[in-house]
């Protein structure tokens, strides 16, 4: 009877063991993991509820990913930048009514700030390794964001939505921005590449003379277009002189929410072919064109159409349509009228 009951003893410990390894197998497949664009690795147990974003880019991504119930920390410039607050106010009331904590900034956090917010995933686009640590020694995870060129968008778009438990979402976004861009290819082609146009892009705030270079998220986006960055300089924002844009000579600019006059003023520059023949266009209001979120797809249709559009249309209508889905069709319906 002893050598039975040890028998059916190491039978019942055996089958408690695989069951504990089949928990456990089970645990770690439904657990969620993401890699920043640091290389750091993000685990949670289950969907990140609260959520303080210190990154705007990253603050709209959550938006499009309709999981914005899940913010309870938000970037400091929400509230004071107008290109931010006059927009978001008409889609979120809790930014209307500036009851959102922001306990930091797209370049400072306060660490005392966040931690009494008591969140699940903090997503900022750059905090001091110290600040980092600290959260993370909290159980605190910490999303590095950077959306500095088009496939940081996809990436960051699929992991927060991921972390949110949005990956449905995320891949549907994902497929229409990747059919946009594969429509917008095919009409670009039928231009011909003896018909394509070369494009000087420049800052906001009088800064016509800085520029993006072909390692920005603006020389992709003109990339979408179907357009040539008449800077050829491989880095962010150059700076140049007269005399350099003058010998770029580009067929059209696109200024970032500024005046044309700034250029037409400017005599020096009259033989600029843009300039003579008035092929200066804005991007502006600014927030349904930044090129560090999927609106960067607002901003390629509109480059487009200025460039190649028989009748000078703007695709105005196209770019609706993109915040539709981008949005959703409330929230869109409450944007476009700002358009």
């Amino acid at each position: 009877m002893r050598i039975i009951f040890i028998f059916l003893s190491l039978i019942a410990l055996a089958s408690c063991s695989n069951q504990n390894s089949k928990d456990k197998k089970s645990d770690s497949s439904s657990a969620i993991s993401v890699t920043d664009i640091q290389g750091n690795e993000i685990n949670l147990s289950k969907p990140a509820e609260k959520i303080v974003c210190l990154f705007d880019p990253s603050v709209d991504v959550i938006y499009m990913l309709q999981a914005q119930d899940k913010l309870i920390g938000i970037p400091a410039e929400t509230y004071f930048d107008s290109e931010l607050y006059d927009y978001y106010k008409h889609i979120d009331s809790r930014i209307l009514n500036k009851e959102l904590a922001t306990p930091g900034s797209n370049e400072l956090a306060s660490l005392e700030s966040i931690i009494q917010l008591g969140p699940d995933l903090v997503i900022a686009q750059q905090l001091p390794e110290s600040v980092v640590k600290t959260l993370q020694g909290m159980n605190i995870p910490v999303y590095i964001a950077a959306a500095a060129r088009y496939e940081d968008l996809v990436k960051e778009m699929k992991d927060i939505s991921i972390l949110t438990g949005k990956t449905e979402r995320g891949e549907e976004l994902i497929t229409y921005a990747k059919n946009k861009i594969k429509d917008l290819q095919e009409r670009t082609a039928s231009q011909g590449d003896s018909n394509h146009k070369t494009v000087y892009f420049t800052w906001a705030n009088g800064r016509i003379f800085s520029t993006a270079g072909r390692s920005s998220m603006m020389n992709d986006c003109l990339d979408l277009a179907g357009v040539e960055n008449a800077c050829p300089f491989e880095m962010d924002k150059p700076n140049i002189n007269p005399e350099t844009l003058i010998g770029w000579n580009p067929d059209m600019i696109v200024m970032w929410n500024d005046s044309p006059d700034l250029f037409y003023n400017k005599n020096e520059l009259g033989g600029v072919t843009a300039i003579r023949e008035k092929q200066i266009h804005n991007l502006m209001p600014m927030f349904f064109y930044n090129p560090h979120t999927f609106k960067s797809l607002c901003a390629a249709v509109a480059i487009h159409n200025w460039a190649y559009a028989s009748k000078g249309g703007d695709g105005t209508n196209e770019i609706k349509e993109i915040l539709g889905e981008l949005y959703g069709t409330e929230t869109s319906e409450k944007l476009i009228k700002y358009l």
